[in-house]
């Protein structure tokens, strides 16, 4: 009797150890299946990165090779644009070259030609200041000869000293103009009958007058006496009241002697200058 049950608990005992192997067996098989796909997908992996990664160093190749070629053309390039700058350059070498000389050349005609302007110039205004040094002289000549000769004519009030009235009492007067110039004016005396006095000029301003004796040659001797004669101007000539008179005297020529005279008499002298009759101790006195 035990002996049968100890046959039913080995019976049952292999039994759940076929049942239990049987499932371990079973699983160890999955896993190998499963194993065998995980390696097979591995090695799919893998097979698809080497091919990458083949397919990536030829890529690389490939750019390393355009690097390469990229890279040499650019030296050529760069040899060829050297070689072309360094011709350019020494064609700009040679222009500079050229326009310096040319520059130099054009400096050196412009600096003759202005020294040759400069010398004509200088020719030109020495020739236009001697002609007119000549024409001057020539003008003081003629007046003078025909000063000279107006006065061996005695017309020499006419032909010198009127036409210079106005200038000569404008110049004399200073703040004022003359309002009428005469010469050869002659005044009987108001009250004394015979009593005549005669004026080579009289120029008359508004508050000035200027009169002036002519004489063919006019000395001190004669100077002083003209003044002793003036006055008597008031007499003759009352409608001059008032008014500052202004005495003169006019010739051909005045020596400077007589000049100092006149300006310690305070009478004005009048004497031929380069073209016409002309103050000559103007602001002396």
């Amino acid at each position: 009797m035990v002996s049968e049950e100890r046959m039913n608990d080995l019976e049952q005992a292999m039994t759940v150890f076929v049942e239990q192997t049987n499932l371990a067996i079973a699983e160890i098989r999955s896993s190998i299946v499963e194993i065998r796909s995980s390696n097979r997908r591995t090695d799919e992996r893998l097979l698809e990165l080497q091919r990458q990664a083949d397919e990536d160093r030829k890529r690389a190749d490939a750019d390393r090779k355009r690097a390469d070629e990229d890279r040499k053309r650019a030296d050529q390039d760069r040899r060829q644009w050297e070689a072309e700058f360094g011709v350019f350059r020494e064609q700009a070498d040679a222009d500079r070259k050229r326009t310096d000389q040319d520059r130099q050349r054009w400096e050196a005609e412009f600096r003759m030609f202005r020294e040759q302007a400069d010398a004509d110039r200088k020719r030109a205004d020495e020739d236009r200041k001697r002609a007119d040094s000549e024409w001057k002289q020539e003008r003081r000549d003629f007046n003078k000869r025909l000063a000279e000769l107006s006065d061996s004519m005695g017309t020499l009030i006419e032909d010198m000293v009127a036409p210079c009235g106005f200038q000569l009492a404008n110049a004399v007067f200073g703040t004022e103009e003359a309002r009428t110039c005469g010469i050869r004016i002659e005044q009987k005396h108001p009250t004394i009958k015979g009593e005549m006095m005669e004026l080579d000029l009289l120029a008359v301003g508004p508050t000035k007058v200027l009169v002036v004796e002519v004489k063919r040659k006019m000395d001190a001797a004669r100077a002083a006496e003209y003044k002793r004669k003036l006055r008597c101007l008031p007499e003759f000539f009352p409608e001059l009241a008032g008014k500052t008179v202004c005495a003169g005297v006019a010739s051909v020529y005045l020596a400077p002697s007589v000049v100092k005279f006149l300006n310690r008499q305070k009478l004005y002298g009048i004497a031929m200058g380069d073209e016409v009759m002309e103050v000559v101790n103007l602001g002396q006195f």
